[in-house]
């Protein structure tokens, strides 16, 4: 097709496409040639395997390339053509990991494993509380506060494919004596995967966007009231799928979700320091050391005083 074709069917200006083709390699996946006929015209052609024009492959290939935008990758700087933007967009992730080139290999490993049907089993060497080897069904990965990958799998001990777990990327070993993995299995090398493991769902398992974790069968109700000048940070996000929020008559806001993790909830709740009142759940005060907040004791002493 022509540059003039091409801009017709996306809708944009033959410049665009030039621009856009300049950089498909990255983007598509694929090489482009380019063949100016007798005629003089330039004519496009896409030179692509099957598996480039898939689906699967280009939604991979989107997400590997969003992850290079969002993480530094060591040795891998992006290379732009063209003038720079006059617009400046910046993302700034405070705290983000630094993966190298070898765990987006892991990543990439990773989610070719998780879209094959039957799933495919995964061997790797993991540094959680203790390090040592483990099999895992790969299903998918999380990106958590666009600062931190997960892999999320069903482990060989797992009883059936509910029990969803995540590993974190920059925990799986990539380098060292012997370490080779992630290790995509097949055949009896696999062993036997737990039951439903092809059916597994990340969200079903997983308390998300609150934790990272699975929903406690114990954990806490968290009731939090927010002091008017923070209520207008926490109105209108979701922080929890099961949350319920309520303006009050003096413009203090109060959020009620649960189950949740007791460690998550207490983290949560310290971020807004005097700014939030925990009510409710006593194990949760317990944790935070008290029931309510500097300011909310001051408030409730100086109006004792007003009535004395």
């Amino acid at each position: 097709m022509t540059y003039e074709e091409l801009a017709q069917a996306a809708r944009c200006t033959a410049r665009s496409v030039r621009n856009y083709l300049d950089d498909a390699r990255r983007t598509i996946g694929a090489p482009v040639e380019r063949v100016r006929g007798a005629d003089r015209t330039v004519r496009v052609l896409l030179r692509a395997s099957e598996e480039s024009v898939t689906i699967e492959h280009i939604g991979r290939t989107l997400a590997r390339e969003m992850l290079r935008g969002i993480f530094p990758v060591a040795g891998t700087a992006l290379e732009r053509s063209g003038k720079p933007p006059r617009t400046q967009v910046v993302v700034a992730v405070r705290g983000a990991y630094q993966y190298d080139e070898l765990h987006m290999r892991a990543l990439r490993r990773w989610l070719d494993a998780s879209q094959a049907r039957p799933r495919r089993a995964a061997r790797f060497t993991y540094a959680g509380r203790e390090t040592r080897e483990r099999v895992v069904w790969p299903v998918g990965i999380v990106v958590r506060d666009l600062a931190r990958v997960y892999l999320a799998g069903v482990p060989e001990e797992a009883d059936d494919g509910r029990d969803v777990r995540t590993y974190a990327l920059e925990r799986v070993l990539v380098r060292g004596a012997g370490v080779r993995g992630p290790q995509v299995l097949s055949g009896s090398s696999a062993g036997v995967p737990p039951d439903g493991v092809d059916s597994a769902r990340i969200v079903d398992a997983i308390d998300l966007p609150f934790s990272i974790y699975p929903p406690d069968v114990d954990g806490v109700m968290v009731h939090v009231r927010f002091t008017p000048d923070q209520a207008r940070y926490v109105e209108g996000r979701l922080w929890h799928v099961t949350q319920r929020v309520r303006r009050l008559h003096d413009r203090s806001l109060d959020v009620r979700f649960g189950p949740a993790n007791l460690d998550e909830a207490a983290a949560w709740v310290r971020q807004w320091g005097d700014g939030a009142s925990t009510i409710g759940d006593e194990r949760l005060r317990r944790e935070l050391g008290h029931g309510v907040s500097i300011r909310e004791r001051r408030r409730i002493r100086h109006e004792a005083q007003r009535v004395r």
